[in-house]
């Protein structure tokens, strides 16, 4: 199946721009470091979007065999046709708190309902949050403090993310797609983060020489710009969002 993200692609700078664009604008504030999510290194994304959700699609699509396979250990023994009923009435209640209930709502039906079961370390962190005292004047561990927080994201957010992970998206961020190629590109350049500045960094291009306490910002603009700039094999459009002094439009148009 080819993916919409193989025709055009559209590239931010940075991941919270991007989930904004997307529909999953909560998670960036949720966790410390972007690969939590991006990468699936936080156990609840990688459970969620590499386990749950793949699980979910194949029995919506009555395809067990791929159900219990992308679920593995944590399927329960069936033994009676009772056990089957049983597992998809919860897989239906499942299939429904995914598109309008939070994640500590789905996690909840899940504990309770162990069809499927959690993996052993998301159990464990659960209970480590319920038995945190609130009240005991104590600041919540980071690692509880990030789940805390996911409890609260709309479960959709975690569908919309799975999708952008998988592929089935025309946007990425600039740093996500160095080495790859796309047949056309937009590149949106705006003046939203203090540590980019392409204006200032089009200027001093086209002097004789950067000054010293200007090269490492000028630089490191410039890879960027670089990388974004190389991705297309046909089609590359500049949208600017910022006003440009005559000194840059003149290294644009150069």
């Amino acid at each position: 199946m080819e993916h919409p993200a193989d025709e055009h692609q559209v590239l931010m700078l940075t991941h919270r721009v991007l989930a904004a664009e997307q529909g999953y604008a909560s998670l960036p504030t949720v966790f410390r470091y972007n690969e939590s999510f991006t990468r699936k290194e936080h156990p609840y994304i990688s459970y969620f979007v590499d386990v749950l959700e793949p699980a979910c699609e194949a029995f919506a699509n009555r395809k067990y065999g791929m159900m219990f396979e992308a679920l593995g250990s944590s399927v329960p023994p069936m033994r009676r046709p009772a056990d089957k009923t049983a597992w998809a009435r919860r897989m239906d209640e499942l299939f429904v708190l995914r598109t309008n209930a939070s994640v500590g709502e789905v996690l909840d039906h899940l504990r309770r309902a162990r069809r499927p079961r959690l993996p052993d370390a998301i159990e464990d962190r659960e209970r480590d949050l319920a038995e945190f005292d609130r009240d005991a004047g104590e600041e919540m561990p980071a690692a509880l403090s990030e789940v805390d927080k996911l409890r609260a994201v709309p479960y959709s957010e975690i569908q919309t993310l799975r999708s952008y992970l998988e592929g089935f998206s025309p946007f990425e961020t600039k740093h996500g797609v160095k080495g790859a190629e796309f047949e056309n590109v937009l590149m949106i350049i705006g003046r939203g983060w203090n540590q980019y500045n392409f204006n200032e960094m089009l200027e001093l291009a086209s002097t004789q020489e950067i000054p010293a306490n200007r090269l490492a910002a000028y630089e490191r603009n410039r890879n960027l710009f670089y990388v974004a700039c190389s991705r297309p094999r046909k089609r590359l459009a500049l949208l600017l969002t910022q006003q440009l002094s005559q000194a840059a439009m003149g290294t644009l148009q150069r």
